[in-house]
């Protein structure tokens, strides 16, 4: 009996990212109803699809996960450049944050989806500490859902650190904080939003009392939801936690119960050595975010350290105001390099790592079992790569061509639950790239211009 797919692609080499890591040489790839059908040899006598697309010469990798962005930072770009983190923080987010409206937050969201797209991501995170605006979180998931873009909204606390600079529209209180979430999870994981999902998430230790820790766990322990933060980014969070607190940040959240597998630690730049063992002791998931690190001046994060000791590791661009931009495929080079050069070994964290940090391990942080990999019934989420450009050519070895020698041109074809949502410099959305770049210069500087 013949089966009909979807979309049917053909003679591609799959990097499944299954347990084995397997490499399919020239295999065909089905997909039905937002899942992978089939994988194998498909015959045409067997296999008919609306889509076919020809993967000779190419290869097909699992949609990249983006575990830590800030969107509305993406109309922010440049702004603040080689100043301190501190300088930095005023001149850009603690400037454009609180001015955000509905329309610039939707425009920042086009951005960041649309480049995210580009390069092979199909999962897009926003953590909004932006607090100030009860529109924003809709504008950023509705806008989410238009580009077609898999998309976790990371709603954000503060309940303290005014006198860190914290804007005081940004605090609101533990329980106030956790009705926030959970009428959002009502609203957008109720099944008729299939790309969404809702997490929950303290901003930084400097803006955290103990009540919002613990109610932030409890939440997560009722509900199953995942929560983050950003976790030792610098030595303040420490200096805050030492005098709140009497402890290290990650001694305080250990009493807590903070310490969880539903937790994403963000940055991680100054863990130290038994710091990791209570990680992967509790088996918190670090996000690494190496291109923000590099950017802000503050350090190499022991990721190599990390990985080595089990630790389960993901990766963000962070807010495009530290980066400058959301290119994910940019900050696997970065994050590679910066481990090499910080530990002095070449052999510190390879290409196949930080495929896995993009892929299973973060489908792994955020619970997600039906995706991360190329595999029968799991979701169709995937990119198919092209190698032949004058960056990536000779390719002798995809993946390390991918990490090393590899841009956005490089991705042909990006799908997202079964839909082809970006291909051939062409977004299925219907939105312009040219259109919606210009639009967004033209009102990011008409928007700093009103400040």
């Amino acid at each position: 009996m013949r089966q009909n797919a979807d979309i049917l692609i053909r003679n591609i080499t799959v990097y499944t990212q299954d347990e084995q890591r397997r490499v399919l040489p020239e295999t065909d790839v089905a997909i039905r109803e937002g899942k992978i059908a089939a994988i194998g040899k498909l015959s045409e006598e067997e296999w008919t699809a609306a889509t076919v697309l020809d993967g000779t010469g190419k290869a097909l990798f699992p949609g990249m996960q983006n575990l830590h962005v800030h969107i509305f930072q993406s109309l922010l770009k440049g702004l603040g450049a080689d100043l301190n983190l501190i300088e930095w923080l005023k001149a850009a987010p603690l400037r454009g944050g609180p001015a955000m409206t509905d329309s610039l937050q939707r425009l920042a969201c086009k951005i960041a989806a649309m480049e995210s797209l580009k390069c092979g991501v199909t999962t897009l995170s926003d953590f909004n500490y932006v607090q100030n605006n009860d529109d924003l979180p809709h504008a950023c998931i509705e806008t989410m859902e238009q580009v077609g873009i898999r998309g976790i909204y990371m709603d954000c606390y503060h309940d303290t650190g005014l006198e860190m600079g914290v804007n005081p529209g940004f605090i609101h209180p533990a329980e106030e904080c956790i009705r926030r979430t959970d009428a959002l999870r009502k609203k957008y994981e109720d099944g008729t939003h299939p790309l969404i999902r809702v997490w929950a998430g303290a901003s930084v230790p400097w803006g955290t009392t103990e009540a919002l820790y613990r109610e932030m766990v409890a939440y997560s322990n009722d509900t199953g939801v995942p929560y983050t933060m950003h976790i030792l980014e610098t030595e303040e969070d420490n200096l805050f936690t030492q005098k709140n607190f009497g402890k290290s940040v990650v001694e305080a959240m250990e009493s807590f119960g903070a310490l969880t597998d539903r937790l994403l630690a963000v940055h991680c730049v100054c863990l130290k050595e038994e710091e990791i063992a209570a990680f992967v002791r509790n088996g918190v998931n670090a996000c690494y975010c190496p291109t923000s690190n590099a950017y802000l001046g503050s350090g190499i994060p022991p990721m190599a350290s990390m990985l080595h000791q089990g630790v389960n590791i993901t990766m963000g661009t962070d807010g495009a105001a530290s980066n400058n931009s959301s290119d994910m495929i940019e900050s696997l080079k970065i994050g590679l390099l910066l481990q090499k050069v910080g530990t002095r070994s070449s052999v510190a964290m390879s290409a196949q790592n930080m495929l896995d940090f993009t892929t299973v391990n973060a489908a792994k942080a955020a619970h997600r079992s039906d995706l991360g990999s190329i595999e029968v019934g799991k979701l169709a989420d995937m990119f198919i790569y092209d190698p032949i450009y004058l960056r990536s050519t000779p390719n002798f070895d995809t993946l390390a061509t991918l990490m090393y020698n590899s841009s956005q041109e490089n991705v042909e074809t990006t799908i997202v639950g079964g839909r082809i949502v970006y291909h051939k410099n062409q977004f299925a959305c219907g939105l312009e790239e040219k259109a919606v770049a210009a639009e967004a210069d033209r009102e990011a500087k008409k928007f700093l211009a009103s400040m």
